[in-house]
């Protein structure tokens, strides 16, 4: 099953059940998304549906997520980034405000004062349990669902300082989506996370070489902070950052960035300027 978050023209904001090229709105029932997640309902057959043409997806998080992130959690991505540590004890984390991030088949916006976008594709879990404390081994019931992330960075921002946050947070930089696959569809197998650049192939690895599992990640994150339905764990990233090209490659305006999770779906988004991402009536209606 297929679970989306979407817009429609009118700027009305509903949820559903992705079957083929329609969405089956179930909002008109159930109280939330976070809800949805908790429990993925059954479609009853007076659902009203949407035409995918007619929406635009929004991210298939929680209404107030916690977004956590983990860095270097491929070996080869953290040897191209130079960390020097092959076998961390513990994963390396940050966190994402969810304005940072637009829904599949919207652009993500360069900053006006800084070139250095680059590509991040990752595999992200969505949960549907809440949890503190989960035990590794039972941490696939805590997951409603994988989704696809494109987490990039602006590079220079991120090199301010040790921390990442001002290069990891700019305003609507990556994108989610465009739907989560409950876990039950996924497996429980190795996911292939592919990452295209205007056609062009420049990330591709398998989960079953992250550093960290899925298990010990919502283990070792719930042991800090609880997890509730809706929240998000971006995985991590596979070698192929643009940062680490000779010479650097930036995201530009008018690239078309693929992110594919294998039975999950691809998420897609171009890339604008600041300057003309927004004009004042649609940053008011991003504000609200």
């Amino acid at each position: 099953m297929r679970l989306a978050r979407f817009r429609l023209a009118s700027g009305q904001r509903g949820f559903g059940i992705v079957d083929g090229a329609a969405v089956v709105r179930v909002d008109h029932r159930i109280a939330s998304f976070d809800a949805v997640l908790s429990e993925p309902p059954v479609p009853h057959a007076d659902d009203p549906r949407v035409a995918v043409d007619e929406l635009a997806w929004e991210p298939p998080v929680g209404d107030h997520p916690k977004i956590v992130c983990v860095g270097f959690n491929y070996a080869a991505h953290a040897t191209e980034a130079g960390r020097p540590d092959a076998a961390p004890a513990h994963p390396t984390l940050f966190v994402r405000f969810a304005d940072s991030f637009v829904g599949a088949g919207s652009p993500v916006v360069r900053p006006a004062d800084d070139d250095s976008l680059d590509w991040e594709g990752e595999a992200a879990l969505v949960i549907g349990r809440p949890g503190r404390r989960i035990a590794p081994e039972g941490a696939w019931e805590h997951v409603a669902g994988v989704t696809c992330v494109a987490e990039n960075s602006v590079r220079t921002r991120q090199q301010h300082s040790t921390q990442a946050t001002a290069g990891k947070n700019v305003h609507r930089s990556g994108a989610i989506g465009p739907w989560l696959t409950t876990r039950d569809e996924v497996g429980t197998g190795p996911l292939r996370v592919t990452t295209r650049l205007n056609g062009e192939t420049v990330q591709d690895d398998t989960t079953d070489r992250l550093t960290f599992s899925f298990g010990h990640l919502i283990a070792y994150i719930s042991a800090f902070t609880p997890l509730r339905a809706g929240d998000l764990i971006a995985t991590g990233t596979p070698q192929g950052i643009g940062f680490r090209m000779d010479p650097p490659r930036f995201l530009r305006p008018g690239d078309e960035v693929e992110v594919e999770v294998s039975g999950v779906g691809v998420l897609r988004h171009g890339v604008v300027d600041e300057t003309a991402a927004f004009q004042p009536r649609e940053m008011l209606e991003a504000l609200r």
